[in-house]
């Protein structure tokens, strides 16, 4: 803290009558002997010395007490008369708690002195010496000070000299009253001169009746220097021009002309903890004008306890206003908690239902594909066992004459089994390989692929890649097949051979040759999803290059070959392929063991909620996926695996669409709904604090007159009215 320093010469009170000051000028330089010993007490210590006399610290012989002993060794009429004023005064206060009492007087002693209470912790000007008092401390001096005035206004006694070297200290730092010296009854209309800059404006003039008032602007003053270390309106040009020699009233009138002229003080504002309503008090009480001060004490105690009531009320307004906040906000976030685990699980349970609905498009899908690739196996078989193509693969090297009769026989059965199928879904070639892998017919008929070797070909010996064309002749497919996805030369579409072995007889034990019919496989099997959901056909066995997981059918292909660009290429991730693996191989193992009515049931599904399309492009981000491997049942434990599977997708964003509007929705009505919350709960807290701490025009208008709101022109007293306190005076006297 601050030291607080205050010149000396502004703790003097200010001598009245300039004959008596000339005389006590006088007496002062002549030599005095010490203060005469008092009867009952040993003196200890010496105290200090006043406008009037000494102090001394003494014990007394009985009790064993402390007190302090005020020697009056002027020896002027002045001084008799200060003696007995300040005696009466002290007799009036007697046992009042927050005054320091008059233990005994020696008025024929010489010099004449009284006993009074001795305060070990000296005065407030010894404190304040040592530097300011924090905000709390200052306050609880100055309301204990008030009330003690407070109690002295009550018996007609107004101090008129209220300084921090007239306020003592008790053991337990509580302010006690003293030196009444200048002090008057409110009857009287002597004036009274206080100390510089402590003194009330109208006060430093002697011609100046006693006021209350006078009392309030010393506690201002000591409220200020208590929470600033300084005087107001004291600076080194204003003490200069107040200290000058000259007649005591020019020296007021410079004081009042000074504290008129001056700008009111704002340091106190400055101060941390200083609020506004304890700086609206020390202005209220340091206003110039008597007529803006508080009218008297009793005003500026409760103005404090008005202060103290709302900083009480504070944490209560607060409680009220955090405690309604604290539940909006637990209660939002619950809410919001709640919500977003609703929204997860509808979320969760949207996508659930999406991927079955994918999963059930995929596995109808797969099983259009599987009728259709058994429905061409089936005719193959069918036409392999006609006698004039056994007999004609019967002969080493067949007769041209049955190439011929075998190749318009071709020609009819491929026209009469493209009539089962739709335009676009229709076979494009059938032709015939004898076991030498060389074209016996073809359909439609082209003279030039006649006698030419096939067997090379993957479709002819089964084994996943196309031999060398030179290299021996492999050994022929023995049951139903399907041969690696190429491109069709016409269109450049992605095509398929199905074939199926050419017996000898009935046995089926000896193969003469294929018969085969080339697909294009986006023609193949015409699939749709509902939505926005479309299929894909991925082939899991390796292509012609070796490498598996071949996207074979796409909608992208249709806009790439429809532009007119080259037909590009795609493969799935290796960790897609191996999880779709994975599921085809545990399905084909769960379909050949168990019973055909179990086939539908508990089987093992491939469902992903994150999958990434290999094509890229207008195809990226994530999508919904399900995948069906496409199995052909021939019986009971009879089960073909084609190697394709049917991959249903199915954009993530466009399935959550409508959920995440409702959660965008959901979200503004929740900011809405808190935002009125808040509004309403801040308005009636607004009405509140503007009823308990009404500003200043609200509390001067008729709604709030007559309750007794403190403010700086009208307090109501809580003891009495200044008119009944005359009466309470004259009734003392």
């Amino acid at each position: 803290m601050t030291p607080a320093t205050v010149p000396p010469a502004y703790e003097a009170t200010p001598r009245m009558e300039e004959a008596d000051l000339r005389q006590a000028s006088r007496l002062s330089l002549e030599q005095l002997k010490p203060p005469a010993n008092v009867a009952g007490y040993e003196k200890q210590e010496f105290l200090g010395r006043g406008a009037f006399g000494e102090v001394w610290k003494a014990i007394d012989s009985n009790s064993g007490r402390a007190v302090a002993i005020k020697y009056y060794t002027r020896r002027g009429g002045l001084d008799w008369s200060h003696m007995a004023r300040e005696v009466e005064k002290l007799q009036h206060l007697f046992s009042d708690r927050y005054v320091v009492q008059l233990l005994g007087v020696g008025w024929e002693a010489d010099p004449p002195y009284y006993v009074m209470e001795y305060m070990e912790y000296g005065s407030l000007e010894d404190r304040l010496r040592t530097g300011t008092l924090t905000v709390a401390d200052a306050v609880r001096i100055i309301r204990e000070t008030a009330q003690g005035l407070v109690h002295a206004h009550d018996k007609g006694i107004l101090h008129c000299d209220l300084k921090p070297s007239n306020i003592m200290l008790d053991q337990d730092g509580r302010p006690r009253l003293a030196d009444f010296g200048q002090a008057r009854l409110k009857h009287d209309r002597a004036p009274s001169l206080g100390t510089l800059f402590y003194m009330a404006p109208e006060q430093a003039d002697l011609k100046a009746t006693p006021d209350a008032r006078w009392d309030v602007y010393a506690l201002g003053t000591i409220l200020y220097r208590m929470v600033t270390g300084k005087l107001p309106f004291l600076t080194d040009e204003v003490a200069t021009s107040v200290s000058s020699q000259g007649p005591i009233d020019e020296r007021l009138r410079i004081y009042r002309d000074t504290l008129h002229s001056s700008p009111p003080p704002t340091a106190h504002r400055h101060v941390p903890g200083v609020d506004r309503a304890l700086a609206e008090i020390i202005d209220h009480c340091l206003a110039f004008d008597p007529k803006h001060r508080y009218r008297n004490v009793q005003s500026v105690l409760t103005a404090l306890e008005m202060r103290q009531a709302k900083r009480s009320q504070r944490s209560l307004l607060l409680l009220g206003l955090l405690g309604p906040a604290l539940v909006v906000a637990v209660m939002g976030g619950v809410a919001a908690f709640l919500l977003g685990q609703t929204l997860q699980t509808a979320q969760r349970q949207l996508l659930a239902r999406t991927l079955e609905s994918d999963q059930f498009a995929a596995r109808t899908i797969a099983s259009q594909f599987s009728m259709g690739v058994d429905k061409r196996w089936r005719m193959l078989e069918q036409d392999a066992g006609d006698p004039l193509l056994r007999k004609a693969l019967a002969l080493e090297e067949p007769a041209a004459k049955y190439a011929d009769e075998v190749g318009r026989w071709l020609q009819t059965r491929h026209a009469e089994r493209n009539k089962e199928f739709s335009p676009t879904t229709m076979a494009a070639y059938w032709f015939v390989l004898d076991l030498r892998g060389r074209l016996l017919a073809i359909s439609p008929p082209n003279p030039e692929l006649i006698g030419k070797y096939f067997g090379f070909r993957e479709y002819f010996h089964g084994q996943g890649r196309e031999h060398v064309a030179d290299a021996s002749v492999p050994p022929p497919i023995t049951a139903p097949h399907r041969s690696n996805v190429f491109r069709s030369r016409p269109t450049n579409r992605p095509a398929v051979a199905f074939s199926v072995p050419i017996f000898r007889d009935e046995s089926r034990r000896e193969v003469r040759g294929i018969l085969a019919m080339e697909t294009e496989l986006g023609h193949f099997s015409e699939f749709t999803g509902s939505r926005n959901q479309f299929a894909v056909l991925v082939d899991l066995r390796a292509d012609q290059t070796g490498a598996p997981g071949l996207v074979v059918e796409h909608p992208y292909f249709d806009e790439q070959l429809s532009g007119g660009r080259p037909a590009e290429e795609f493969y799935l991730t290796a960790d897609t392929l191996t999880s779709l693996r994975a599921m085809h191989e545990e399905r084909l193992s769960a379909l050949r063991d168990q019973q055909v009515v179990a086939r539908q049931r508990g089987l093992p599904t491939w469902q992903v909620d994150s999958y990434r399309d290999p094509i890229g492009r207008q195809f990226s981000g994530e999508w919904l996926a399900a995948f069906e491997p496409v199995f052909v049942t021939r019986g009971l434990q009879d089960v073909v695996d084609t190697g394709w599977g049917i991959l249903v997708q199915e954009r993530r964003q466009d399935t959550l669409q409508p959920f995440e509007q409702l959660r965008t929705l959901l979200r503004r009505g929740g900011w809405v709904a808190l935002a009125l919350v808040v509004f309403v709960i801040g308005a009636l807290w607004g009405v509140v604090v503007l009823v308990i701490n009404p500003p200043a025009k609200l509390r001067r208008s008729r709604l709030f007159r007559g309750t007794g709101t403190a403010t700086s022109g009208s307090v109501s007293l809580s003891s009495r009215s200044v008119e009944d306190q005359h009466s309470t005076v004259g009734g003392v006297r």
